[in-house]
């Protein structure tokens, strides 16, 4: 099995064209209400919304299916064993909750770089620390999986086939410390490069920052959505 990891495509739409600050404070809100929904109106209500804002964000359908199929797997897991007990409304209530949280971490995604976003977090008081650890998290993430690539490359060459006997768990265990090393010393390299470039642990950007009424319209929706799923989930 290949490791494959590439980016989110970025789209351009309303949405992405807002300030990375009031786009994010704006899907959080939704978010949060959302999260805090309990019924299946609410829950339903937030997947239609969902789904309407991704696709005012033009999301890749395609890239958002193959997300959303897995999403679907790892939640079955949960929802399975509450449906079996006959707990099928809160097994509904998860299955819409994690969809249409799946879908707004989809839209937030394609609608603006991560580090703009981490960004936006940090100017709306995400602390530093979180933000560096956020984007160094993301960075090496690719890097660990192309490393991972060579690492299965060389095996294949000299022959190894992975199998279920106990030197394949000596080669995996082997390739394993090795990948760790590897990432730790370049991780090492990187951190004396940044410091000899004179980082002081804030992260700069080039984008201007502004507050317009698209911006603020956008909010005020967001905080009307979010108000509506309270509402629902609490006369429900």
């Amino acid at each position: 099995m290949q490791v494959r990891l590439t980016p989110p495509p970025l789209v351009d739409s309303g949405l992405a064209r807002l300030d990375g600050r009031w786009r994010l404070a704006s899907l959080l809100v939704v978010m949060a209400a959302l999260a805090i929904s309990h019924t299946v109106g609410a829950n339903l209500l937030g997947l239609l919304l969902a789904g309407a804002i991704a696709w005012l964000a033009c999301v890749p359908l395609r890239w958002l299916l193959e997300r959303l199929v897995g999403l679907g797997l790892l939640l079955l897991l949960f929802a399975g064993p509450l449906a079996l007990l006959g707990q099928v409304t809160q097994a509904a209530v998860v299955l819409l909750k994690g969809f249409s949280l799946g879908l707004f971490t989809a839209v937030l995604l394609v609608s603006g770089p991560v580090e703009q976003t981490a960004q936006a977090a940090r100017a709306l008081g995400m602390p530093a620390v979180l933000v560096q650890l956020l984007l160094l998290t993301y960075r090496y993430t690719f890097l660990l999986a192309d490393e991972l690539q060579r690492l299965r490359l060389a095996l294949r060459l000299r022959g190894y086939r992975n199998r279920a006997d106990w030197r394949s768990y000596e080669v995996v265990a082997a390739a394993t410390g090795t990948l760790l090393v590897r990432g730790a010393a370049r991780a090492e390299r990187v951190a004396a490069a940044m410091r000899c470039r004179g980082f002081d642990g804030q992260f700069g950007t080039l984008d201007n920052l502004r507050t317009g009424w698209a911006e603020r319209g956008t909010f005020a929706l967001s905080v009307l959505m979010a108000t509506a799923l309270l509402g629902l989930s609490w006369w429900g």
